[in-house]
């Protein structure tokens, strides 16, 4: 395939994306909340869907987007955070600003 192909193809894939008025994305850091350390591990779910979730890297990050509409609107985009030995967390994102979250270890 040709240079410019990809980048025809790219810029199609771009107008898609921006062309969605339902385009939501999340991203930021889970930290730990007596430590502020960051967690690798920890399971992303958007609890909208029976989804399996992605976990964050080894830096604590974490980045999930959403993109179209059901039943004529904008997706809600409530994300669940959790892991073994700490409390669960759920946020629900307004905006695309870089989230930070904390998790509590059980007691």
């Amino acid at each position: 395939m040709t240079n410019s192909f990809h980048s025809l193809l790219k810029i199609s894939t771009l107008s898609t994306l921006l062309a969605c008025d339902c385009f939501v994305t999340a991203n930021g850091i889970v930290k730990d909340n007596a430590t502020g350390k960051p967690m690798e591990g920890v399971l992303v779910k958007n609890l909208l869907y029976s989804e399996l979730g992605s976990k964050t890297n080894a830096d604590g990050e974490f980045n999930k987007v959403e993109i179209g509409r059901e039943k004529g609107k904008c997706l809600e985009f409530n994300l669940e955070f959790s892991k073994d030995g700490y409390l669960s967390d759920t946020i629900f994102i307004k905006n695309s600003q870089f989230q930070t979250i904390f998790l509590k270890q059980k007691k």
